[in-house]
């Protein structure tokens, strides 16, 4: 069975696996990130918002990035 249409290579990736991992990257790029803006809010008294925002934006940045890097976009 040497023409079968269903066999794949190995560096062929699936749609699911590159959906997750695209959807798992972004979020926790934003939920890390947002979490350290989070903490330098506590850190520097800060009440107004800003290291949370910035820091989501910098992990939705860093995360695609990494999803470009990784998928040789």
């Amino acid at each position: 069975m040497a023409d079968d249409p269903h066999t794949r290579k190995s560096d062929e990736h699936s749609s699911e696996g590159v959906a997750g991992a695209v959807l798992g990257y972004l979020l926790a790029g934003i939920v890390a990130w947002g979490f350290l803006g989070w903490l330098a809010e506590r850190f520097f008294d800060l009440r107004t918002g800003i290291g949370v925002a910035v820091g989501m934006m910098l992990g939705a940045a860093g995360a695609i990035y990494l999803i470009m890097k990784r998928l040789s976009a």
